[in-house]
């Protein structure tokens, strides 16, 4: 249903606008990109220039995943949601950094979005997604309303429940408002009323609007966002988009805006590219300096990790063929924004704010939820213990049913599970149900170790009587991880003193278990063992066991915020070269990680970690050392001898 038009965007200006996007989301892309680390610094940068220069800019992953997006809208058209672009992650997408490689581990064990980036998800507070927004505002300009929907479907597959979410939606909201408002400020404020206000993200902003508005100076508003929204993690995305706004407000030119954002510091090619996208659709690309432009010059680029896809050649064939895709938007989603032959922005600020109202409706989706439309009928099934089944312990799980037809029906829901395990209450379970009303099944599901696999999939079934077959909705769970505990160790409170399990290496074949280990199973990445040192130093020793169906190269690491040994099939093959803050991503954090081989067959992990005088914080990672990947074919989920898998 279209809306009465109140504003209009001239085909030449949008043109010059998205145009304007694209270079200066290069060029302050180019300008940070030398400059980003993996861990934040406290001191402050003093660069005003780009540190490097390559023609087309430095391949940046803010710029071509957006281009990936180009080509799902290319092939599955402007109603795509997180699912569709959940197929081009595995497609097209091929580094792992991050949230980007624990998602996919995810999408490849059978998890849907938005589970998919939530569960086991240590990075969903960062910078993956807040970066890749541009081509929704691009292709609803001035309908911030649609930009930020688009924007939820993308952040929820690598970011569900996270700081990343309301990243992206705010950086949405900016930049499609920024075609027809000018104002800094108030493109700030009305990206605010985008996003809770009790979100980490929010308090970042607000703390570098209130700097501004006091007339502090930027260094100074640098030191407040640091303190109000701190983290060591560089790729932090509440800290980042507080020196996001700096650059914006505290810009006094194109230039100046990306350089006050970088040197802030942090994740540095981020915030100097979406400065600096903003910036251009502000001012448009005929109002941006050559100096900067031109040495770029208008070629894209992108790196060998982004396959399977068509690369637009020049920026203005990406502008012509975004733009053509934002006339279709706007008429399709009825928004009173048009593009036609003069620009009209009267009132744009009081329009703009009633369609951001629209966005609170995303505050509250929740992220252990998964929505089916099955036309008859739409579905939600909600992981309420989260998707790991643990052996022996009982997992809850909710589906409502809606009934979405005229009439009144009856049928039953039906649950298949996998060989062994036990389901309550027993089905089917009878439904029936007028017009709009909907009904809550709650589940109990267990199994033992030696039923639980890698990936396992439950199916639930509705038949509804006198109506078409309705297609299964799978119910994924995923294995956790099994390890083995020793008890603790007090004194000699040293890496390099020799405990009784260092001297039991026949356990790594025999696979026995003595008085002095416990099992245990959680549900991720996390080595859940503060909960053993009762609040006082010592070292404990974890033993794990991974079956790999082939020989294979892999990165493995034990990432941490203290020290470490590690082992691999009796052989001690890496310790922490230096105490880091946590940092649990498939790239290496420089201390914890090493490159090694899976034999064929079970291969036996053996950790000792001492904790000195703070919690100890530390996950166990394993990843193909061929583009650091998540491998969902190793199994990790139970022990040697609980396997039929036997060496």
């Amino acid at each position: 249903m279209s809306m009465e038009v109140g504003i209009s965007i001239s085909r030449k200006t949008y043109w010059d606008k998205v145009s304007g996007c694209w270079l200066g989301k290069n060029a302050g892309g180019t300008f940070g990109g030398p400059l980003e680390d993996i861990y934040g610094r406290e001191e402050m940068f003093d660069v005003w220039w780009y540190p490097k220069i390559v023609e087309g800019g430095i391949p940046n992953d803010d710029l071509e995943i957006q281009l990936v997006w180009l080509q799902a809208l290319r092939d599955r058209g402007i109603n795509i949601k997180a699912r569709d672009l959940a197929e081009y992650w595995l497609d097209c997408i091929f580094y792992n950094p991050d949230e980007y490689g624990l998602h996919k581990t995810n999408l490849r064990k059978g998890l849907l979005p938005p589970v998919s980036g939530w569960y086991n998800n240590w990075f969903k507070d960062c910078m993956g997604s807040p970066i890749r927004s541009e081509i929704w505002a691009c292709i609803a300009p001035a309908a911030p309303n649609i930009a930020a929907k688009y924007a939820y479907e993308d952040a929820i597959v690598d970011h569900a429940g996270g700081e990343g979410v309301y990243g992206e939606i705010f950086n949405a909201v900016v930049e499609s408002a920024a075609f027809v408002i000018n104002d800094r400020v108030k493109l700030v404020e009305l990206g605010l009323e985008a996003i809770p206000e009790n979100s980490m993200i929010a308090k970042a902003i607000q703390t570098a609007l209130k700097s501004f508005l006091k007339g502090l100076d930027w260094r100074q508003a640098r030191e407040y966002v640091k303190e109000a929204a701190y983290s060591p993690i560089a790729q932090y995305a509440p800290i980042n988009l507080g020196f996001e706004v700096i650059g914006l407000l505290y810009g006094e030119s194109f230039g100046d805006a990306i350089a006050k954002a970088v040197n802030c510091g942090w994740d540095t090619d981020c915030t100097g590219a979406t400065v600096g996208a903003i910036w251009g659709i502000i001012h448009g690309a005929s109002n941006l300096p050559e100096e900067w432009i031109k040495p770029l010059s208008n070629k894209i680029v992108v790196s060998e990790g982004i396959k399977n896809i068509y690369v637009p050649k020049t920026v203005e064939e990406l502008t012509n063929e975004v733009c053509a895709i934002g006339e279709k938007v706007l008429k399709h989603f009825g928004v009173p924004i048009e593009i036609s032959d003069q620009d009209k922005f009267t009132n744009a600020e009081v329009v703009l704010r009633s369609l951001v109202r629209e966005v609170r409706s995303l505050w509250n989706l929740p992220p252990n939820r998964v929505d089916f439309d099955l036309t008859s009928v739409k579905v939600s099934v909600t992981y309420l213990d989260g998707p790991a089944i643990l052996p022996n312990k009982p997992n809850n799980f909710l589906i409502e049913i809606e009934n979405t037809c005229l009439t009144p029906f009856t049928g039953t829901l039906n649950i298949s599970i996998p060989q062994n395990w036990a389901l309550k209450p027993v089905c089917p379970c009878p439904i029936s149900l007028d017009p709009k009303e909907k009904a809550k099944f709650r589940f109990t599901i267990e199994a033992s170790a030696e039923n639980i696999n890698t990936s396992n999939e439950c199916t639930a079934r509705i038949l509804l009587y006198g109506r078409p077959r309705l297609m299964s909705i799978p119910i994924v769970f995923v294995g956790g991880f099994r390890w083995l505990v020793s008890e603790v160790y007090r004194e000699p409170l040293s890496l390099d003193a020799v405990f009784q399990p260092e001297r039991e290496l026949d356990l790594y074949v025999r696979g026995i278990k003595g008085e002095r280990w416990r099992e245990v199973a959680w549900p991720g990445n996390a080595l859940e063992i503060e909960q053993f040192f009762n609040e006082k130093p010592g070292i404990v020793y974890l033993r794990h066991y991974i079956y790999s169906p082939s020989r294979r190269k892999v990165v493995v690491g034990v990432p941490n915020n203290s020290r470490m040994k590690l082992w691999l099939n009796d052989k001690l093959i890496h310790e922490t070269v230096k105490p880091v803050p946590l940092r649990p991503s498939y790239f290496s954090d420089r201390s914890n990680y090493t490159e090694t081989e899976l034999r064929e067959g079970w291969n036996h992990i053996m950790v000792k970690i001492i904790r000195e005088n703070k919690p100890i914080e530390a996950h166990f990672i394993i990843v193909s050392r061929e583009w650091f990947s998540g491998m969902p074919d190793i199994i990790h989920c139970r022990f040697q001898w609980e396997s039929k898998l036997l060496l």
